[in-house]
């Protein structure tokens, strides 16, 4: 009876030795209220369509960045311009689409921000037919939006009308650098020469317009409205051919590179850099005092000052109606845009148009044709038709 007596208080001491103690053990995690990342939320989209002529995409909300996002339009990745929790800038993407959705997706959400249908509208197409894969080398627009291209090798000049018929409708004296339609309906044509080509692209005659003094062998040139042909080339100076035929000069190109010329808004502008090297190229513009008479140059935009593109070569540049500049580069996302009026350059369809682009001619409304191409780099030879969703300035030429 006695062991029994222990043995009972013995249990009872170590049951009261268990009761009391406290385990220490973490607390379960689903005992713990859940703080997870902000949920994402897109509550506008900027523009609402995508529609020719839109380079930037704005997408506005709440919870938009949090360590990190990523944008897809359906399955393509959008490049980010700038990024905040409450707003994010990215390029238009190489997609057309009657209805694609974006998504905005925080690294570290569970949630992704989702909207759309968002339609993308088709920007650029290949124009002309141009398939052979040969050397091209200029290209102009007429009135009636009848294209003409050169042929490098051939001379050949190829007309594609807007219905999509080509012919041949004359042939170069040499391979041009540049083609400008004159006041009277002629294409003139600039090769590197003294002499500059006028060709009836009615008859398919081919004249010697003119003949530069020595050492004035241009590449580049257009003119104003009053008829006078401003034109270019290295170590030309910028030379100003009257409808006389009489010659002047600009007076402050004599050791530069000159790679494009354009009439805008009662200036002419010059791209250009010194002769015989690689430095940036600078823009300049000269006022157009009285006809054929020019103002002191002032700077446009000087290549060095952006790192970015400070080492692209110009081939040529044009104005849509409302002013802004559009830079043909010879080199990868070759179409920059300069807002003049914030001094600002940015790429122009990045990642659309393809690279290498040779020249370039705006028509009389929102479509710009370009020549793309390179031999070394295996880019094929062709010609595209890319809507600016804008109106261009006219050639005083067409």
């Amino acid at each position: 009876m006695k062991r029994i007596l222990t043995l009972i208080l013995l249990i009872i001491i170590a049951v009261k030795f268990l009761i009391g103690c406290k385990y220490d053990v973490a607390e379960p995690m689903w005992d713990k209220e859940f703080n997870g990342a902000p949920i994402p939320n897109i509550t506008q989209v900027i523009p609402d369509r995508a529609s020719p002529g839109v380079n930037t995409i704005t997408i506005k909300g709440e919870n938009l960045e949090v360590n990190g996002t990523t944008v897809y339009f359906d399955n393509i990745i959008a490049e980010m311009i700038s990024v905040s929790p409450t707003e994010i800038v990215v390029r238009r993407p190489n997609l057309v689409t009657e209805g694609c959705y974006i998504k905005v997706v925080p690294n570290q959400a569970l949630v992704v921000a989702k909207h759309g249908p968002y339609k993308i509208d088709k920007v650029i197409e290949r124009y002309g037919s141009f398939l052979e894969n040969l050397s091209l080398s200029a290209i102009a627009v007429d009135k009636n939006e009848n294209i003409y291209v050169i042929e490098t090798a051939s001379r050949s000049i190829v007309k594609v009308t807007p219905n999509g018929a080509k012919s041949i409708v004359g042939k170069a004296s040499r391979a041009p650098t540049d083609a400008k339609f004159g006041p009277n309906g002629k294409l003139y044509l600039c090769g590197n020469n003294r002499s500059i080509d006028m060709i009836d692209v009615n008859t398919g005659e081919v004249k010697d317009w003119t003949r530069l003094p020595a050492g004035k062998a241009v590449k580049f040139g257009d003119f104003d409205q009053n008829g006078y042909f401003y034109t270019g080339g290295t170590r030309t100076d910028l030379v100003i051919v009257a409808p006389n035929l009489s010659v002047d000069n600009a007076g402050v190109y004599s050791a530069d590179e000159i790679l494009a010329v354009r009439v805008f808004n009662n200036n002419v502008y010059i791209a250009s850099r010194k002769s015989g090297t690689q430095e940036p190229v600078k823009i300049w513009k000269h006022p157009i005092i009285s006809p054929g008479k020019l103002g002191d140059r002032v700077l446009v935009f000087d290549f060095s000052t952006n790192s970015e593109f400070s080492s692209r070569l110009v081939r040529n540049i044009a104005f849509s109606l409302d002013g802004k500049m559009f830079i043909a580069t010879d080199s990868q996302n070759p179409i920059l845009i300069l807002d003049l009026s914030k001094n600002k350059i940015d790429y122009f369809y990045k990642g659309i148009i393809p690279p290498y682009c040779k020249q370039f001619h705006w028509g009389m409304e929102n479509y710009l044709y370009l020549i793309t191409g390179d031999t070394q780099a295996g880019q094929e030879w062709t010609v595209y038709r890319v809507d600016m969703g804008m109106k261009s300035a006219p050639y005083f030429g067409s």
